[in-house]
């Protein structure tokens, strides 16, 4: 029979309870949920990507099946991966739980938040077609990024994603630098990309 001693070890994870009372208001299934849960009691215990292979097993899932899950984690914007320093000041690779949490208490509009989420799809979309592959996670969260942190306007993505494909340079790093030069120029819509280059040809 356990002990109070064998509870303590054990350890506890902190969730909050937001996140189960608000958990049918998301679009996760209940194996996400489960695997969102175990990333979340890996972050607070670590600084670097969990085992995601030992994750896989927590979840009662195949090795296949976990990486499925993480892409639609980082697809539904339950989690993103991000850049932090350890310890021993050494840059690593973490999941980010908190976007999950921020959906969950942000008092937005359902209707707003569908469209919004309508329309990064048909972006990401859109991108995976003209690459001709699918988008890795963190390609899927750099557009993810673009759209909720940078506010870029999907059709200046989609503007970006023109240029590159008629470069012939298929990556979000030449995209990205398209769109940071338009950002410092201050073009936010394609009318003024397209008065820009008029103004080259002296049109």
């Amino acid at each position: 029979m356990a002990t109070l001693n064998d509870y303590l070890q054990a350890g506890t994870t902190s969730v909050s309870n937001a996140l189960l009372a608000r958990f049918a208001q998301t679009d996760l299934t209940h194996r996400e949920f489960v695997v969102y849960l175990l990333l979340t009691q890996w972050a607070q215990q670590h600084q670097d990507t969990p085992d995601l292979a030992a994750v896989g097993q927590s979840a009662k899932l195949r090795p296949q099946e976990i990486f499925g899950v993480i892409q639609s984690l980082t697809d539904k914007h339950a989690i993103r991966l991000v850049k932090t320093t350890d310890r021993d000041g050494k840059t690593v690779d973490q999941y980010d739980v908190t976007p999950l949490l921020d959906q969950v208490l942000a008092p937005v509009d359902a209707q707003a938040v569908a469209q919004a989420d309508k329309t990064g799809r048909a972006v990401f979309s859109q991108i995976e077609v003209e690459f001709g592959r699918p988008l890795s996670p963190i390609e899927q969260q750099t557009i993810a990024d673009w759209l909720a942190v940078d506010h870029y306007a999907p059709e200046m993505i989609q503007l970006a994603l023109r240029e590159a494909v008629l470069n012939r340079v298929y990556s979000l790093r030449y995209m990205d630098r398209i769109l940071l030069d338009w950002e410092r120029r201050h073009f936010t819509t394609p009318a003024d990309v397209q008065a820009d280059k008029a103004r080259h040809l002296g049109l």
